[in-house]
């Protein structure tokens, strides 16, 4: 019997392939969208200490009006980055939903793939033990016959 033979092999490889790559796209992006949510939550933070700043050196007395203007537009500075950092994320995040679904969409792809393969295969599996039985009972049928041939 001939060997089994899977034509859409390379298809279904070229789609395993492909899926790794976009899982790798996937982790690199949620990576990007850790890193920006960090970057956020230190902007924050900076813009919390810096109200914190401003509240402690005005309660102790001696700010100048100066001093009052460059921490203000720290903190404008801050909070504008932030809402840059919040968009990024935001548009990141739509980044990875649509990631996700390709995602999906490629392991469906595989796995009917997979599928179509292991049903030809059970089909080839069972054509190789009906090929073998047949080849059996040539070879019984035949070692009859030879057998009935030499008693006569």
């Amino acid at each position: 019997m001939k060997k089994f033979i899977f034509k859409p092999e390379k298809l279904l490889d070229y789609k395993t392939k492909l899926l790794e790559n976009e899982k790798l796209a996937l982790a690199a992006l949620n990576a990007e969208l850790a890193a920006v949510n960090g970057r956020i939550a230190d902007m924050t933070e900076a813009a919390f200490n810096c109200r914190e700043e401003l509240r402690d050196m005005q309660l102790g007395g001696g700010v100048t009006p100066a001093t009052c203007k460059m921490y203000f537009r720290y903190e404008d500075f801050l909070k504008t980055e932030i809402q840059k950092a919040r968009k990024l994320a935001a548009q990141l995040a739509h980044k990875i939903e649509k990631q996700v679904d390709v995602i999906k969409d490629l392991r469906l792809e595989t796995k009917s793939l997979e599928l179509l393969k292991e049903a030809k295969l059970k089909v080839y599996r069972k054509e190789e033990i009906k090929d073998n039985e047949r080849q059996v009972e040539e070879y019984v049928n035949t070692s009859r016959l030879m057998h009935m041939g030499f008693e006569r």
